[in-house]
């Protein structure tokens, strides 16, 4: 009993084995390559960044429109004591009868009194008039002193708090042209990805094609080693008859050795084609496989290519970019030339202090409100401002002319792409009857040997020029596809391929 089931779990165990390399390689579609190269590929999620900080940066432009608010705060030491009076001071003592009893306040009319002038001024003896200092001033009879040494504050520790609110009211449309740029800048961005997104499925194509091409080099090397080996069995057997010489055999047995190496070689470049598609799509797996849909010849050259023949450049995403990026020269332009204009700019808070300078300079925090109106505008610059428009100026007719250069470089694109696409559909139906003709000779040649009416040579040229033929007969089908790609991209039909 135990031996059978150790026999039954052996079995298993092969056969786990041998299916396992059947789950390993995964078989992928044209379409399937395309989507996972869409999704994986790391140069689309670096234009997708880059868009993602445009829209940031358009929304950072949007808030100078809003007020800015802002707190500001610090605290300064002192080194020495505060002293506001640079000397000695002199005020003038009036009588107590020249202050107003209602008020507390100084009276002036009291002064002309005489007799409170009296006692107030110093009457000149000539005169009878007051009499007068250097300025004009009356001199008065009693002077209190405050001496500049003694009126000093000792405040060394001061405190400022301020909440500020600024609006810009007119900037010279500074900020409207800023968020023009920031908006220009996003679409930009944003046509990026279409233009990236575009050249993965482009290189996508080309690598899947390749595989599909080298594929069928791989088949067809081996199918001319197979031509080979029965032939130099065919030969061996010939040569035991004593009908040919050894060096008959010799010869197809290095052509043979040739065939070899050419499925070595072709495997090779199969195996790295593989990788190159992995690497695009982001697979970590080298051993993928692709659908062989080149072997239906009709449906590759005709069903696979009903597109438009007459594209234009308006549909490429190098054209919006660079419509994008003459508006965002003139939206500079303007700028340069708001510098002309005034900045209106409406300021506002509330601000603490201390020592409070609304009381006595006392150790405590005061506060007070501010609201007011700043103008500002450059007289006289040296010429900057004018320098700085020129060459806004020059930079959005620069953009211009490229531009207009893109366009026409884009139809003649178009145009080579056309050809290209046209020649390689004729190429593949004179390359068809090229290999029909390889075969007839072929045959044709290898009848004629088994007749004796030929040479060895003249077999194995003909078998050598239908393998070239049938090889050329793969390109030409494998440049339908690509050059179909090709004209796709040109005309813009290729972001139909993906959600812009």
């Amino acid at each position: 009993m135990n031996s059978k089931r150790h026999f039954l779990q052996s079995i298993f165990a092969v056969l786990l084995i041998s299916i396992s390399p059947m789950f390993a390689q995964r078989t992928l579609t044209l379409e399937e390559c395309r989507n996972m190269a869409l999704e994986q590929n790391r140069k689309i999620s670096i234009a997708q960044q880059d868009a993602l900080a445009a829209t940031y940066t358009k929304k950072s432009a949007a808030t100078h429109y809003l007020p800015k608010i802002s707190l500001d705060g610090g605290y300064m030491r002192l080194g020495k004591d505060i002293k506001p009076l640079g000397q000695d001071m002199f005020l003038p003592i009036v009588p107590y009868n020249a202050i107003n009893p209602s008020t507390g306040q100084f009276d002036p009319s009291a002064l002309q009194d005489p007799a409170t002038a009296l006692n107030t001024f110093v009457i000149d003896p000539n005169t009878g008039a007051p009499m007068l200092d250097g300025s004009g001033n009356p001199i008065f009879k009693n002077y209190a002193m405050l001496p500049a040494d003694e009126f000093k504050l000792d405040k060394k520790n001061l405190y400022y708090a301020r909440l500020s609110v600024h609006q810009p009211l007119f900037t010279g449309l500074k900020i409207s042209e800023s968020n023009k740029m920031a908006r220009h800048a996003e679409n930009i961005a944003k046509e990026n990805i279409v233009l990236t997104k575009a050249e993965v499925i482009s290189k996508t194509d080309e690598a899947y094609w390749r595989v599909v091409s080298l594929h069928q080099k791989v088949k067809l090397a081996q199918s001319y080693e197979e031509l080979l080996n029965q032939l130099v069995t065919d030969l061996e057997n010939i040569y035991a008859e004593g009908i040919i010489t050894k060096n008959d055999v010799l010869k197809a047995q290095v052509k043979q050795n040739e065939s070899k190496l050419q499925v070595l070689k072709a495997e090779n470049g199969l195996a790295l084609s593989k990788m190159a598609l992995s690497q695009i799509i982001g697979s970590t797996d080298d051993e993928i496989n692709v659908y062989d849909q080149i072997l239906d010849e009709d449906n590759t050259i005709y069903n696979t290519s009903p597109i438009n023949l007459h594209g234009s450049a308006e549909n490429r995403a190098e054209i919006a970019m660079l419509k994008e990026k003459v508006s965002v020269m003139q939206a500079a332009k303007n700028i340069e030339r708001s510098k002309f204009m005034p900045s209106i700019l409406l300021t506002g808070g509330y601000g603490f202090a201390s020592p409070n300078p609304y009381n006595g300079l006392r150790s405590e925090f005061g506060g007070d409100w501010s609201v007011g109106v700043v103008f500002s505008m450059p007289i006289f610059t040296w010429g900057e401002r004018k320098h700085d428009l020129n060459i806004a100026n020059t930079k959005k007719q620069r953009a211009q002319y490229e531009l207009e250069d893109a366009k026409e470089m884009i139809d003649l694109e178009i145009k080579q792409n056309q050809f290209k696409h046209i020649e390689s559909i004729k190429k593949v139906e004179m390359t068809k009857l090229s290999v029909e003709q390889a075969e007839e000779n072929m045959n044709t040649a290898k009848d004629n040997l088994a007749e004796g009416r030929t040479r060895l040579s003249e077999l194995l040229e003909a078998q050598l020029q239908w393998a070239e033929a049938s090889s050329q007969h793969i390109d030409a089908l494998i440049e339908v596809k690509t050059s179909l790609t090709e004209l796709e991209k040109a005309t813009g039909e290729i972001y139909k391929y993906f959600d812009n």
